[in-house]
């Protein structure tokens, strides 16, 4: 194990420490609750850097994903269904619609395939408000309950911070697995890939699949969380934020998409109670970012840490990632 990645997996174990610990540091219910919801939006924001950094594919779908797995949980919670039931349910209908969106999707490209998930997005959300019958429509359903074992917010809270780690131990996995070495020279050179025999969209396929069943999970966190789930859900605003979030903390870095987060929901949830006009403040925060960090918070860190160390190591090749914090993607 290389020095730089015995960094990394330290500076990961003393983060995942650090959040463990949030919740005894004399913090409040509020505190606790937006903490937690940094968490799911890191988790969801994840499945968007996967897709986009390592198969070239930004997708406008994933919030309304998210949304119809949160749908899925509440129609069996409203129906009185057991927590199994919920669970399952949430996760086969999440998959299910990302299934849908990766076979009308994978034949395409760039802009083309952006606008198709956008377009499937829009059906989502439309099928939330017309559905009635099974969604309440913009009433939404309410009542939903999270496993007794999980009621109380600091329990709950751990296993978000357990739910992180974990799906950021399986993409990080995935990304450096033959798989992820495959998608990225697709994501390169497309053309190149199926001249060398590789069937290009079951790869991008498969990609979609694993970005959607995280997606689905966090969706179902999400309900829980909330308790509540409504057309908002899954409208194209969410969808948007992913990508601000992925954006903001670093395309193609491995904890870019929890500092994102942690910047979307702070403005949302605290600036809000002071700025009226909120969205203009996190646009002017992401106007900054492109201008004066354009790999991103996280990406622009590392880029300093590796400008360092070629001055401390003089003549050593650069060829490891710095300390952890950027994946096996490089974003120019």
């Amino acid at each position: 194990m290389t020095r730089d990645r015995k960094v990394g997996l330290g500076a990961m174990a003393l983060l995942l420490l650090a959040l463990a610990s949030y919740p005894y540091l004399g913090t409040s219910g509020y505190q606790v609750s937006i903490a937690s919801t940094v968490l799911i939006a890191a988790i969801l924001a994840s499945t968007v850097n996967f897709l986009a950094a390592d198969g070239g594919m930004a997708s406008l779908g994933h919030g309304a994903i998210a949304g119809a797995a949160a749908y899925g949980a509440g129609w069996a919670s409203l129906q009185g269904h057991s927590m199994a039931t919920q669970i399952a349910l949430a996760m086969v209908v999440g998959i299910l619609v990302t299934t849908v969106y990766g076979v009308l999707s994978m034949r395409t490209n760039g802009i083309y395939f952006l606008m198709v998930t956008l377009a499937l997005g829009m059906v989502v959300f439309g099928l939330a408000y017309r559905l009635s019958s099974v969604t309440r429509g913009e009433n939404g359903i309410t009542g939903i309950e999270r496993p007794e074992v999980l009621a109380e917010p600091w329990a709950f809270y751990l296993f978000l911070v357990g739910c992180f780690a974990v799906t950021t131990a399986a993409l990080w996995v995935v990304s450096r697995s033959p798989f992820g070495a495959t998608l990225r020279g697709i994501r390169d050179s497309e053309s190149r890939m199926r001249s060398l025999g590789y069937y290009v969209p079951a790869y991008k396929l498969g990609a979609f699949m694993i970005s959607g069943t995280i997606a689905s999970l966090a969706g179902l966190l999400a309900v829980w969380h909330t308790h509540f789930v409504s057309p908002s859900a899954t409208e194209l605003g969410r969808s948007v934020l992913l990508i601000v979030m992925v954006l903001l903390g670093g395309l193609g870095t491995t904890l870019g998409p929890l500092v994102g987060a942690a910047i979307v929901i702070l403005v949302e949830n605290v600036v809000s109670n002071s700025v009226e006009r909120w969205p203009t403040v996190l646009g002017l925060i992401f106007i900054l970012t492109i201008l004066f960090a354009r790999a991103g918070l996280v990406g622009s860190a590392a880029k300093v840490l590796r400008r360092r160390r070629r001055g401390t190591d003089a003549g050593e090749p650069d060829t490891a990632e710095p300390a952890g914090l950027t994946t096996t993607t490089t974003i120019p």
